[in-house]
This record gives C-alpha cells, structure tokens and sequence, in this order.
C-alpha cells in the first residue's frame, strides 16, 4: 500500500510551506498580489496615462512586478500608452519584442557576419581538400577533368 505523497514547497516571496499550486506561492502571496494587481488597475482606470515610476510610487509594486504582469498579459500596453518594459539586453524601455530595434540589429548583423565568414571558411576547406588529395575522385571522372 503507498503513501501518497504531499506536494509541498517553500514560497518564493514569503517562505512559508504551502501545497503546489498553479501559482507556486501561498495563498497570502497569492492574494497580497491579487489585491495589489486591482489598486494598479484600479489607479490606472484613473490616471491611464502614467508611467511605471508613478504608477509604482502610488501603488507599491515593484517595477520587476509590473515587468511580469505585463509580460502575463495582466496589464496590456495598449490600454496605458506610457507603460514599458526593459529590453533583455540593454535594459532600454521598450513596448514590444524582447529587444529594443538596436539590440536587434546589432544580434541580426552579428549573424550575418558569422555566416558570411563560415561559408568562406567551407569554400577554403573544400578547396585544400582537393589540392591535399592525391590522385582523382570519381567527380572528376564523371565531371571530365
């Protein structure tokens, strides 16, 4: 006969042991969140031009905080136009993608640099392979050289 087994883990934010759920926190966590989500909204249906300084100074969310819920799709950009979130990569307000047009550029020009240069490197490894080569290879048979 087993046992079954609790699943049980540690909050993030407070500690305390709880039992696995969706949201992986506790329910104090849970709901401490959910009432601070609604004050945000709540201002926000009120002053829905504000900025996240604002928006945190009048509330007490965390700018981490309002990132995620952003990213969740809790707080939509296009209802609050001062809203932002941070590029992944230089941390520059942005209001979609994952990367601010710079970042994207300079990643897609660093692709296209590594191509260029790989596909040289093939074409001279191809080309000192045939001189290293002794004798014929069958494409030269079939080629006519």
């Amino acid at each position: 006969m087993s046992v079954p087994q609790l699943m049980v883990a540690n909050c993030p934010r407070c500690g305390k042991v709880f039992q696995k759920n969706l949201r992986n926190q506790c329910s104090d966590c849970s709901h401490s969140l959910d009432s601070i989500l609604l004050s945000s909204l709540e201002f926000l249906r009120r002053n829905h031009r504000s900025t996240n300084e604002q928006l945190s100074a009048a509330t007490g969310v965390t700018n981490e905080q309002l990132h995620v819920w952003i990213k969740e799709g809790k707080l939509v950009l296009s209802d609050y136009p001062n809203l932002y979130y941070s590029c992944t990569i230089c941390a520059k307000p942005i209001r979609q993608q994952k990367l601010c047009p710079e970042c994207a550029f300079r990643i897609n020009r660093d692709i296209r640099e590594l191509k260029e240069r790989d596909h040289s490197f093939q074409t001279l490894r191809r080309e000192k392979q045939k001189a290293s080569v002794g004798g014929f290879q069958i494409l030269e048979r079939l080629s006519g050289v």
